[in-house]
């Protein structure tokens, strides 16, 4: 299972952004996305917008200067973790 959470200013105005992230992810990955993610949104303030991927973070709107992620920059951090390994039968 891949842990998402996204930590938005609330007071910011940032929700709309968050949620518009995880419905983009959703559509990009569809159903196979449902059985190995699971995403939390958390409101906070200070104008926070960060991004945790298993315990660690990926994005930091703070230390990218203000901006916020794009899809892409996230699917290249969930991709490995979301790939599913081959498993080679045992003899």
């Amino acid at each position: 299972m891949v842990d998402l959470e996204i930590t938005y200013c609330q007071p910011c105005g940032h929700q709309p952004k968050a949620v518009e992230l995880v419905n983009q992810l959703l559509a990009e990955y569809g159903m196979p996305l449902n059985k190995k993610l699971t995403v939390a949104l958390k409101p906070a303030d200070s104008g926070i917008f960060d991004i945790v991927l298993d315990g660690q973070l990926i994005f930091s709107r703070k230390q990218q200067g203000g901006r916020f992620p794009t899809v892409e920059e996230i699917k290249k951090q969930m991709d490995p973790k979301l790939s599913i390994p081959l498993e080679i039968p045992s003899k």
